[in-house]
């Protein structure tokens, strides 16, 4: 169990990196965005860890399981949302972006408390992923090739991941779990956010 432990820990490693990117310019009210989406993966990723770890694998399933459907529905949607409103350079209050920032999760909350939302909740990640793939590229197409590029490659890695292995993390793809590539993925995914970020701020 303690390799399980590892690569959930690679994505709370991937998702600090990120994070600690996006330092000089946390002010930045659609950059808080992207690393509160970060942390809710972090913290998903971080029950994972203590799961596996501790040897806690049945009496923690419930939780880390309820905790990664939370990240990927309120993060992702964060992380979307923030490269959106920066994407077309919205101008907002910085208290209207406040109320983005911890309403989305709060309403992913409130849904998941509610019997017969599971098929809306789990559109929301797929609602997220083309909101990024549409922020991306057109970041690509006027003149931020460089952010929208990294931008693009995160989002079709985490689509690509999602769909191809997300469901089936028990089986093996050459020999190797896919849990472990699909977390490893998620580690590298992360700080690629990070830096997409990093580089859309410096334009």
């Amino acid at each position: 169990m303690i390799a399980f432990a590892i690569t959930d820990a690679l994505v709370v490693v991937g998702a600090f990196l990120g994070i600690y990117l996006l330092w000089p310019h946390r002010r930045d009210g659609k950059v808080r965005m992207i690393r509160f989406g970060l942390g809710f993966m972090a913290f998903a990723a971080l029950i994972g860890v203590v799961r596996f770890a501790s040897g806690q694998v049945t009496e923690l399933a419930g939780l880390h399981g309820m905790a990664t459907d939370f990240a990927g529905a309120a993060g992702l949607l964060l992380i979307a949302t923030g490269l959106m409103l920066k994407t077309r350079a919205v101008k907002l209050d910085s208290g209207v972006t406040r109320y983005i920032r911890y309403g989305i999760p709060a309403l992913v909350a409130f849904l998941m408390f509610f019997p017969g939302t599971t098929t809306l909740i789990s559109l929301l990640p797929i609602l997220a992923l083309v909101i990024g793939l549409a922020a991306s590229a057109m970041l690509t197409l006027h003149g931020q090739r460089p952010a929208g590029l990294v931008w693009l490659a995160s989002f079709v890695l985490i689509g690509a991941v999602s769909l191809l292995i997300g469901g089936s993390r028990t089986e093996s793809t050459l020999g190797i779990t896919n849990w472990h590539i699909y977390h490893a993925a998620l580690g590298l995914w992360a700080v690629m956010v990070g830096e997409a970020t990093n580089r859309l701020m410096k334009r």
